[in-house]
């Protein structure tokens, strides 16, 4: 049966104009998947043309010279690697904040990303401090990942630390790749601004994701999204790898950083320090709530750097 209500409304939805972070992040996904995608394709075009070569009696040499050209393609593919973007920077001295804050470990930076986000700043706190949204939120890009319970908390003097284990429920996630099923998951607050998500990989080795999170009004903020790791990984291919995850991951918080936006600040921190005692998973942000000025988040409150 026609039904004029609903077909007027996925016309509403689909003219919506979206926002400018949705269509970068869209992009970006396509690029880093595009250049991961073109590395197995590459091989396995050189492999198959060297097996063809080498398959006869004698070494076919047209086949052999088209093995050579993928073989050179790929590693030209490789180190090139993928350009930095810098369009989306604002124009705003937040970088220099951010790079003023002493960084809380020592570890070389893989990839970086830097976007203006339309939302108060202390949606993206509450979104970052907030351990259920990784398996509500981001069910489709971890793969099923199931937060299992909270096995440690600490205060700081700055902030505080949380240990939680999370469990790989699908055989077929692609964390696999560098992380157990099952891992202890830590998550810092280092200071006002920065916030850091540490991953164990194998071999005692590890992923750390650090967010700074910058205030710009009462409407937006600046988001700086900085990944390290000591993985022995070709350097641009983890590159591609973790700006694709970041990208994906991003794009799946804005429809629930839009949600969160429609509240006032007071209602975030004052209905959930309601519940502090029955929601282990929110103590983190309950410790920022009571140490960086909770009664006046219509402000943004860029608190000095030492």
């Amino acid at each position: 049966m026609f039904q004029p209500d609903r077909l007027q409304a996925y016309l509403t939805h689909i003219s919506e104009q979206r926002s400018p972070v949705e269509d970068t992040l869209k992009r970006n996904i396509f690029i880093y998947g595009l250049w991961l995608l073109a590395i197995p394709a590459l091989i396995y075009g050189a492999v198959e043309r060297a097996l063809s070569a080498f398959s006869q009696p004698t070494v076919n040499a047209h086949d052999l010279s088209y093995c050579l050209i993928g073989l050179i393609t790929l590693m030209a593919w490789v180190c090139i690697g993928l350009a930095e973007d810098n369009s989306e920077l604002p124009a705003f001295n937040a970088t220099d904040l951010v790079k003023a804050e002493t960084l809380p470990f020592d570890s070389n930076c893989i990839a970086q990303q830097s976007y203006r986000l339309p939302f108060p700043y202390i949606c993206q706190i509450y979104h970052l401090l907030n351990l259920k949204h990784l398996e509500d939120i981001h069910r489709f890009s971890l793969g099923n990942l199931k937060v299992i319970k909270v096995s440690q908390f600490r205060e700081t003097q700055t902030g505080g630390q949380i240990r939680f284990k999370t469990v790989l429920d699908s055989p077929f996630n692609v964390l696999r790749l560098w992380r157990d099923p099952s891992v202890d998951v830590d998550l810092t607050i280092h200071s006002p601004h920065q916030i850091e998500l540490k991953v164990p990989a194998y071999s005692q080795k590890f992923i750390r994701v650090l967010f700074s999170v910058i205030p710009l009004n009462s409407e937006e903020h600046y988001l700086c999204i900085q990944m390290f790791s000591d993985l022995r990984w070709p350097r641009e291919l983890l590159k591609a790898i973790l700006l694709l995850a970041a990208s994906l991951t991003l794009l799946e918080d804005l429809p629930y950083l839009q949600h969160l936006a429609k509240r006032s600040p007071k209602h975030l921190t004052n209905q959930r320090l309601k519940k502090k005692s029955a929601s282990p998973a929110m103590q983190l942000f309950h410790r920022y709530v009571d140490l960086y000025n909770s009664d006046r988040w219509d402000q943004p409150q860029l608190q000095p750097l030492d």
